[in-house]
């Protein structure tokens, strides 16, 4: 059984034309639609991340092919478990394509946790969600970009400015928003370095200008 395949290739593939690519060949090659439950303590710090990547329906197919389902039609529950535990692994050598900022400087990571894989039948397609944690909570104001640096994924909620909500319960004196680029604008505006530098460093950051950023504002007090 493949596990870790899905991921492997979804990765790997993009490492292969991470640093041939070039701005005018950089685009998605595969969608992921994204959800995100914010983790506070009773301080209003924020503790952790729980993501939802749904991917589409292409890659869900080539994700799972060669998988056999159950007598009942659907892909066996432990085989999806084990599955997005061995991806989860993977997954922490890109840091999760996940960046947390406050005051303009990375936040720690700590290691990813409790990661489930589901199937939507009806929809064809495939989730992966896990809780990542910050080594060490931190007062709002936070701001944390989930995306792929060469842009060959696309990583975005499916509706701008929502998909993100507080897990335990509504904050009176918090608020969660989002910054969406317009796609058509990002490439009109396109600094010249990004069409003239050299590859690697185009790739290193060219999926930054498309990424939304989510912000988590509390008042003091």
């Amino acid at each position: 059984m493949r596990f870790g395949r899905w991921f492997w290739a979804l990765w790997a593939v993009p490492a292969m034309v991470f640093w041939a690519a070039t701005p005018a060949a950089a685009h998605p090659h595969v969608w992921i639609d994204m959800k995100v439950g914010i983790v506070t303590n009773a301080d209003r710090q924020l503790e952790a991340l729980r993501i939802h990547w749904t991917f589409d329906e292409f890659y869900s197919a080539f994700a799972l092919d060669g998988i056999k389902k159950d007598e009942n039609g659907h892909y066996p529950q432990k085989v999806l478990d084990e599955l997005a535990q061995v991806n989860l692994t993977n997954l922490k050598e890109v840091d999760f394509f996940t960046e947390i900022t406050a005051n303009g400087k990375k936040l720690a990571l700590a290691a990813a946790k409790d990661p489930e894989s589901s199937w939507n039948e009806k929809q064809g397609r495939l989730t992966l969600t896990f809780t990542l944690p910050l080594k060490t909570p931190h007062a709002a104001p936070v701001q944390f970009r989930i995306y792929d640096p060469s842009y060959y994924i696309s990583i975005d909620y499916p509706e701008k400015g929502r998909g993100i909500e507080f897990l335990n319960g509504p904050h009176r004196d918090c608020k969660i928003s989002v910054v969406t680029p317009d796609v058509e604008n990002v490439w009109l505006n396109l600094p010249e370095a990004a069409f003239t530098g050299n590859n690697a460093t185009v790739g290193q950051g060219f999926g930054a200008h498309f990424a939304s950023t989510a912000t988590l504002a509390c008042k003091k007090g």
